[in-house]
């Protein structure tokens, strides 16, 4: 059974600036942004485990084509992947 996605404030807003600074590279890329970020996250539901844990219990995964580090943890009890960012590995950590 699939793991239900939670998506916090912080990574909806980290989305859409990701989604507005593809679009301002290139017409629509943001869009393709964004399908490449769902089928990562469709992923994740499927196999949570598959990031890296990078400190405490939080874990990362990048997405396959666009260079974004989605930032989560996983709550097995619950079922749960919770998506805390999502953001570009070029970018300094913010934690």
């Amino acid at each position: 059974m699939p793991f239900t996605i939670i998506t916090t404030t912080n990574a909806r807003r980290d989305i859409q600036q990701a989604i507005d600074w593809e679009n301002s590279r290139s017409p629509n890329l943001g869009e393709r942004f964004l399908e490449y970020l769902q089928l990562k996250i469709n992923d994740l539901s499927i196999t949570p485990l598959i990031g890296s844990v990078r400190y405490d219990n939080v874990r990362c995964t990048a997405t396959d084509v666009f260079q974004y580090l989605i930032h989560y943890i996983v709550d097995p009890g619950l079922q749960q992947v919770i998506i805390l960012r999502v953001l570009h590995m070029k970018r300094k950590p913010i934690w």
